[in-house]
């Protein structure tokens, strides 16, 4: 996990201040800030609402007054059947009365007229100086449209359009297909000025039957006069769009008009506001809602509040009112107002940030000062000034137990460093002296060491004590300091492990003399507690240039060097070379290998054939482990079994070994492939036997697989049971009282105590492989086979030979006696998938010989 960085005091104090002040200056803006908008939004919402209304109550007095009377003209022409064709006279006489006297007062109308259904029209067009131009088309037209330039026919005409038809205008089709009144959709004008236009327009009937329309032209400029109007009150902007988006009316100078003479959406508008508020409604699809909706937007880095409002009336007109003001217009003055007493608060909050900053400084000074002064402790500067802490009662506290807590300290690491580089048992350097001693020395300086080791140790303190072991130390240094020149600097880097180093004894006849000599010392006894007490002792040897890394390095090599010593008879010393190294890392790894064979289960049974020499047939077999590993195929026992037995996983191991064995002889004798009397044999380690809970576990393994006890034999190496005897002899007859038997292995080769003989429980002895092979050659070998025979035959027990590899050995452990054997001769350990039922029954020596194949 990756450590925080750490913060000074200083910063500690400071920044929970400056935040909370921060945090509090903070909230107050965003509450500020939030009460604002929440405000503005209020004051917009009911600022637009009320001005949205206002708007559509005018423009529906705007636009009502022209369809109301558009509805009276119908009505009149209908009731008092004015319309008398082919004479237009009546008719137009009404209409220019109607537009120059009667609503006259309506500026917002531009046109009356009515359009009979056989294609006649008159009207009257207000012009400028309250002059009036005729529209007429009938016969004295010869069926054209003419615009006189006054209020008769006999004023000269000002425009003609042939081939006029108002029965195709868009002014009267639709209307005189729905018989309804109704306004007509924005369309442009046929006349000399082509202008956008929206009519009121009322069908007029006689007798149920359509004979014309009346029509109310009103001018978009009109309208845009009626927005420009409602708009001076305010800097905001106001427009109209028709339910096609497109613009009817805006309250500024841009026009509605396209390139092409078509109308504009609002996105597309000259204007940047009608834009601006345009996109955002397209966008957002407000207009496809048809709902009221207030929105803001930003444009030139200012914020504008806008809101659309449908505007509909019973007569087809479906437009929609967008009012946008400037968020200054809203508030006035409150927003600087605002700032204003933002910036105050800040810098309120800034001053008085800064002082506490100060006074948290003046607080924190001496606390920060102790805390350097205890830092350069951690550097052994003992005598370290500190300020006075001011008036604060618990600062000069502080300072004077920092001042006190330096003195202890410094007696405290004084007595340690003694401790750490001289050995408090000895009185010699320690392995950190001898690397204090050895780092004044320039680096390449040309060198020794000596690493000299205890043999068996261990079994030294198990047997006098540590109490006496200690004192055999202690003889043991002083023998080395007086026979050891005294340019040699000795050390103790180990329980039972001196160091010996020297800059001038440097090449090997000079430093192999001083091994020599060193070792002299346990040729004598040591008397602790008046016991004679003779020691082993081995010797490591480095030589050459100091290295780099220091003399850790050297300590380390010359440890190898000692470890293959002590394994070992001539010389009692060994140089390091690389070949050590590279052996221990090579043990290193077969170590994790042999973990991993652990876990995955690569350890296989293999059985070798227990001959019985009088009969000449199959009577057990012995279990040998295997480790078949995946990178470096069938590993030997020799390469991993001692290996397990240093760092403990022989007892994993051999529990394994004797499960599977039990368990596959159980399952043999019960198929009848091998005789009820088979015996298995299987090694046991030492570390195994002495284990806690071996015996429950070796019921276990007999209750699980089923497995007779007196089928099976547990071998002892003899050497390794010497180790602690009364515990062994203890843990065996264990064994036997259960009813399996005891075979003593490689007999001969260790100690071969007949005293101690006497005492551990067995029932058979196996004669070390190495006796068998030198037994032809060597008569002396043969003597010992014979009386190790003999030994057996006077104990009681069987006898079993190891190693026979030949026939004419195989013969003469007969003739001595021997009655059981094993080895290549007969056959090599193998998998039980190999062995044969038949020849396990078969007594003929010479067909087990061919069976299993050397």
């Amino acid at each position: 996990m990756t450590r925080l960085p750490l913060i000074t005091l200083r910063t500690a104090v400071m920044l929970p201040f400056t935040l909370i002040l921060l945090l509090t200056v903070g909230v107050i803006a965003i509450a500020q800030h939030n009460s604002y908008e929440r405000m503005l939004s209020e004051v917009s919402n009911k600022l637009l609402s009320s001005y949205t209304k206002n708007i559509s109550n005018d423009l529906k007095l705007f636009l009502g007054d022209p369809f109301n009377i558009n509805v009276t003209l119908a009505d009149s022409i209908q009731r008092h059947q004015l319309y008398q064709p082919p004479q237009l006279t009546i008719l137009e006489g009404y209409l220019f009365d109607a537009i120059s006297f009667l609503y006259n007062g309506q500026q917002q109308i531009n046109t009356i007229a009515f359009a009979s259904e056989d294609g006649h029209l008159v009207g009257f067009r207000k012009e400028p100086n309250n002059q009036y131009a005729l529209l007429l088309k009938d016969q004295r037209t010869a069926n054209d449209l003419y615009i006189f330039a006054g209020n008769s026919y006999h004023h000269p005409s000002s425009h003609q359009i042939k081939n006029y038809n108002p029965l195709t205008r868009p002014w009267y089709a639709p209307f005189a297909k729905s018989q309804q009144a109704g306004w007509s959709a924005v369309y442009n004008n046929m006349d000399e000025n082509q202008t956008l236009t929206i009519s009121a327009v009322s069908p007029v009937m006689q007798h149920d039957t359509l004979i014309g329309i009346t029509v109310t032209d009103i001018n978009l400029s009109h309208i845009k006069q009626f927005l420009i109007d409602e708009a001076s009150a305010s800097t905001g902007m106001i427009y109209i769009m028709d339910e096609q988006g497109l613009l009817v009316g805006t309250s500024d100078n841009s026009p509605i008009l396209g390139d092409g003479l078509d109308r504009l959406i609002p996105a597309a508008s000259s204007s940047p506001l009608i834009a601006a508020s345009g996109d955002y409604i397209q966008r957002q699809q407000l207009r496809e809602q048809a709902l009221t909706k207030g929105f803001a937007f930003y444009h030139q880095g200012n914020r504008y509040f806008s809101r659309i409002t449908p505007y509909q009336d019973p007569y087809g007109l479906n437009w929609y009112i967008v009012v946008t003001t400037p968020e200054d217009d809203l508030l006035g003055q409150l927003p600087d107002q605002q700032m204003m007493g933002l910036i105050a608060a800040l810098l309120l909050g800034g001053g008085g940030l800064c002082l506490g900053l100060v006074i948290l400084g003046r607080i924190t000074r001496p606390i920060t000062e102790i805390a350097d002064a205890s830092k350069k402790l951690t550097e052994y500067h003992w005598d370290i000034p500190v300020s006075s802490g001011g008036s604060l009662k618990e600062t000069q506290q502080l300072i004077s137990a920092i001042k006190s807590m330096s003195r202890r300290l410094q007696h405290s690491f004084s007595s340690l460093r003694q401790h750490v580089l001289y050995d408090n048992l000895t009185g010699l350097l320690s392995q950190q002296g001898l690397v204090d001693t050895t780092n004044s020395l320039r680096n390449g300086s040309q060198g020794s060491l000596v690493l000299v080791g205890l043999k068996s140790f261990r079994n030294i303190n198990d047997s006098l004590g540590h109490i006496n072991g200690d004192q055999l130390l202690i003889q043991i240094t002083e023998r080395l300091q007086q026979v050891l020149p005294t340019e040699i600097i000795v050390s103790r880097v180990g329980r039972d492990e001196f160091a010996l180093f020297s800059t001038e004894l440097v090449t090997p006849q000079q430093i192999e003399s001083l091994a020599q000599q060193a070792l002299a010392i346990f040729h004598r006894p040591f008397i602790v507690d008046g016991i004679d007490v003779m020691l082993r002792a081995r010797a490591g040897i480095v030589r050459g240039r100091l290295p780099e890394n220091g003399i850790n390095e050297w300590v380390r090599n010359a440890s190898l060097a000692l470890s293959q010593a002590k394994q070992q008879e001539h010389p009692l010393f060994c140089h390091y070379q690389s070949s050590l190294m590279t052996a221990s890392i090579e043990q290193t790894r077969l170590t994790a290998e042999l973990k991993r064979a652990l876990d995955n289960d690569e350890f296989e049974v293999h059985y070798q054939p227990l001959i019985n020499l009088t009969q000449q047939r199959i009577c057990g077999a012995e279990a040998l482990i295997r480790w078949r590993s995946p990178s470096r195929g069938l590993v030997p026992p020799n390469k991993f079994i001692p290996l397990a037995e240093d760092n403990g996983m022989i007892i994993d191991i051999g529990h394994r070994v004797l499960h599977q064995a039990c368990q596959q002889t159980a399952e043999q004798i019960r198929q009848g492939r091998w005789p009820q009397d088979f015996m298995l044999h299987v090694n046991l380690s030492v570390c195994q036997l002495l284990q806690a809970g071996f015996i429950e576990q070796l019921e276990a393994v007999l209750e699980t697989t089923q497995l007779p006890a007196a089928n099976l034999t547990l071998e002892v190496t003899e050497s390794r049971l010497v180790s602690q005897p009364l515990l062994t002899t203890h843990i065996l007859n264990h064994v036997r009282q259960l009813g399996i038997h005891i075979a003593i292995d490689d007999f001969g080769t260790g100690y071969s105590s007949l005293a101690y003989l006497t005492q551990l429980p067995f029932d058979s002895l196996k004669i070390d492989r190495s006796f068998v092979n030198e037994m032809m050659e060597n008569d002396n070998c043969c003597s010992v086979v014979a009386a190790i025979i003999t030994i057996a035959n006077n104990f009681h027990a069987d006898i079993v030979a190891e190693g026979v590899e030949t026939a004419a050995q195989a013969e003469k452990l007969t003739q001595l006696g021997c009655r059981y054997a094993q080895g290549f001769y007969y056959a090599k350990p193998l998998p039980l998938s190999q062995w044969s039922t038949d020849m396990v029954n078969n007594p003929q020596k010479s067909d087990l010989v061919m069976e299993y194949p050397r």
